[in-house]
This record gives C-alpha cells, sequence and structure tokens, in this order.
C-alpha cells in the first residue's frame, strides 16, 4: 500500500477533526449546577450521571466497533458515528425532559464509540514513517485541544442558558461534512497488501492487565471528581466571578496537553516514581482546589491537576503493554479502556456513596474524598513503584 499518497492538508485535517469530541463528554460538567435547577424533581447524583452517561456506551461500541466496520466498513462506521453524535449531542439544546436527555447522552456515547478506536488506528491504514508518528501527535494534540476549546466555549454559553453548551456537539457534524467529502473509502484494492490470509496470534489478559485496569477504573471515579463538582462548588461556596469556573476547567485541560509534550522528559527524571508522583501532584491539587480562598487559587489548582492528570494515564498505558502476554497489547489496552470509561460512568455514584457514607454530600467534602483517596493511591504505588522501572526504562529509549 502506498500510504503517503494521502498528503493533502484537507485530506489530514478532514481526519484529525474526528478527534475534536472524543474526550468531550466532561465538557459539559459546567451546566451541572443550571440543570439542577431544571430537572428540580431529580436527584445531584442523577444530574450529574448526565454528565458521565456517555461513558457506559463509549465502552461498549469501543468493544463492538471492529464488528461493526467488518459489516459496514471503515468509511461508513466513522461517518455514522460522527451523525450520531452530532445529532444526539445537540439534542439537549432543545429539550427539558430528563429521561429524553439521558437517551441523547446515551446514543452520544454510541456515536462516539463507534470511531474512538479508529482515530488511532486508521493513521497506521493511511500513512508511514515520519508521517504516521507526526499524525499519531496531531491526533493527540487535537483530542486535548478539542476538549480544552469545547470546556472553555461551554463555560462561557452556560452563562447565557445551559441548553446553549451541548451546541459544542455541531462540532461533529462540521467534522462528518469534512469525512464524508476529503476521507475515501479505506477498503479498496488499492489499500489491500497482499491477498494471503494471514493467522493472528491469540491474544490474552493476565492478572496485571485485570488488577491495573480496575485501578484505572477506582481512579478515573476519583478524577472526575473535579469535573463533575467544581462546578457545584463554587456555586455552594458563593465565591466572586464563579462562572470563571470553566476557564479554570479548560486550563486544566490545557495545561494537560502542553504536560503530554514533556512527558518524555518527565519520566526520564521521576522514573519509577512517575506514577505515585502523578497520584501525588492530582490528590494535591483537589485539595488546592476543595480549600481554595478565590477563584484564582482554584484556577492554580486546576493547573497542578492538569501536570499530574498528562502524565498518569500515559505511564499507566505503558506498563500495561509492558506486562500484557506476548501479542496481546491491542487487548490489553481495550480492557484498560474499559476500566476508564467504567469508572467515568460510575463516579457520580461513587462520590455519593462516600457521601452518604461520611454525612456529607456537599461538592467540597466529594472533592477533598477524591484528593485524599488520590494521596492514598500515591502512597500504595510509591510501595510497588519497582513494578513500573522496566516501562520506565523501555519509554526512555524510545523517547
Amino acid at each position: 500500500m502506498i500510504k503517503d499518497k494521502y498528503s493533502s492538508n484537507m485530506f489530514k485535517l478532514a481526519f484529525l477533526s474526528i478527534s475534536l469530541l472524543l474526550t468531550s463528554t466532561a465538557s459539559i460538567s459546567i451546566t451541572i449546577p443550571k440543570m439542577q435547577q431544571t430537572f428540580a424533581n431529580q436527584s445531584a447524583t442523577a444530574v450529574e450521571a448526565l454528565v458521565t452517561a456517555s461513558n457506559i456506551t463509549v465502552m461498549i461500541f469501543v468493544l463492538l466497533s471492529p464488528f461493526i466496520v467488518r459489516v459496514f466498513g471503515t468509511r461508513k462506521t466513522v461517518l455514522t458515528g460522527l451523525f450520531l453524535a452530532g445529532v444526539s449531542g445537540v439534542v439537549p439544546m432543545f429539550s427539558d425532559n430528563y429521561f429524553l436527555v439521558y437517551i441523547s447522552r446515551l446514543v452520544l456515547g454510541a456515536g462516539l464509540g463507534m470511531f474512538n478506536s479508529l482515530a488511532v488506528s486508521l493513521i497506521n491504514d493511511f500513512w508511514s514513517g515520519d508521517t504516521r508518528n507526526k499524525m499519531l501527535g496531531f491526533q493527540s494534540a487535537v483530542q486535548s485541544v478539542g476538549q480544552t476549546v469545547t470546556t472553555f466555549i461551554a463555560g462561557i454559553l452556560v452563562n447565557y442558558n445551559w441548553h446553549y453548551s451541548y451546541s459544542i456537539y455541531f462540532l461533529a457534524l462540521v467534522s462528518f461534512i469534512l469525512f464524508l467529502v476529503y476521507v475515501p473509502d479505506t477498503t479498496t484494492k488499492d489499500d489491500l497488501v497482499t491477498n494471503e490470509v494471514v493467522e493472528k496470534p491469540k491474544q490474552s489478559i493476565n492478572s496485571y492487565v485485570l488488577f491495573s485496569s480496575f485501578g484505572l477504573l477506582i481512579s478515573f471515579a476519583l478524577l472526575m471528581a473535579v469535573f463533575l463538582k467544581s462546578a457545584g462548588f463554587v456555586v455552594e461556596e458563593k465565591f466572586e466571578n464563579a462562572s470563571f469556573i470553566g476557564t479554570a476547567l479548560s486550563v486544566y485541560t490545557l495545561v494537560g496537553f502542553l504536560g503530554s509534550l514533556l512527558y518524555g522528559y518527565i519520566v526520564k527524571i521521576t522514573k519509577q516514581y512517575t506514577f505515585s508522583l502523578s497520584y501525588a501532584i492530582i490528590g494535591i491539587s483537589f485539595l488546592i482546589v476543595a480549600l481554595a480562598p478565590n477563584m484564582f487559587v482554584i484556577t492554580l489548582g486546576m493547573a497542578i491537576g492538569g501536570i499530574g492528570g498528562s502524565v498518569f494515564l500515559p505511564i499507566a498505558f505503558g506498563t500495561i503493554l509492558e506486562k500484557a502476554p506476548a501479542n496481546s497489547g491491542n487487548l490489553a489496552i481495550s480492557i484498560a479502556m474499559v476500566g476508564t470509561n467504567l469508572g467515568t460512568y460510575l463516579s457520580p455514584y461513587l462520590l455519593a456513596t462516600l457521601g452518604n457514607l461520611f454525612g456529607n454530600n456537599t461538592s467540597k467534602f466529594s472533592i477533598i474524598i477524591a484528593g485524599v483517596l488520590m494521596l492514598v493511591l500515591a502512597v500504595f504505588y510509591f510501595f510497588i513503584r519497582n513494578i513500573f522501572k522496566q516501562a520506565n526504562e523501555v519509554g526512555e529509549l524510545q523517547n
């Protein structure tokens, strides 16, 4: 296959555009306080679940995506996913019905899940060599920038009406048009390297993959606390300029993006301590946010959290790949992604359970308890740090 024939700038732009909304499900968390007013007959946990509901269907359709591609082809799968995400994503703009909004969020997740893994795997089909490596970097950057921009836009629009924040999902329809016009079907004769049937090695998982995936489930359930609870926190505490919280959240994602660019350099310095340090930084940042006297300190705490957040997922995935059985990297990462998405989905329920357990359901307490538990995980990972030593050494050689 001549992969580098896909060299036009519009082709690359159209392809990269499908990554804009992949991590946008939390971008509308800023709307939670105002949605609670609209859905006054629903519990706070139920309203928060509107933010995370899409993650359960993302998880399901990431797993189903290979089978959907076999039936409908790659291009139709991506276009269908974009169309579903665009149409269902903007439904909350026009509805005050809780159950309709909830269903629309589930459909949004299904749409995003259909092309979630394809946003990365297709790069290997279209490009090779240095171009492929650059496109992998661009894809990660576009995903991070997409989350930052959508969080920022949603934070501005919520000041007028929470419904308007959901207009960010019109971006999916823009991506749909670009992909339809500029990206051809990948299942052509030119794309076939060989007609020979190659038997793929059987994949398997081990106890480390399962253990780490469960750890990611717990971690993401706690990590979501700052997204789900920060808007409610500034309202509860009656902060001046509370509407700035949307910008503060976008600072978190922006710093996370910048931190990911420096990941290779960071891991050379922190070595096997990288994982525990990332959890410690996140935990401390949560406590800074929860105990902040003003919006400036909250924003500072968010920025610090972004640094930790940019490191812990790459080192987690890198170690899982290192410890997974031979020829089972794809399956191991898929299981890990189930953990991250399921943890995000369960976050409102875990935080509510912890609040009920301690008799304190305020947003401030949720952020504090999440921060404390992240510090507990930091201590735990410090004592098992040697597990990460080999993976970090491999990472140093590759950077």
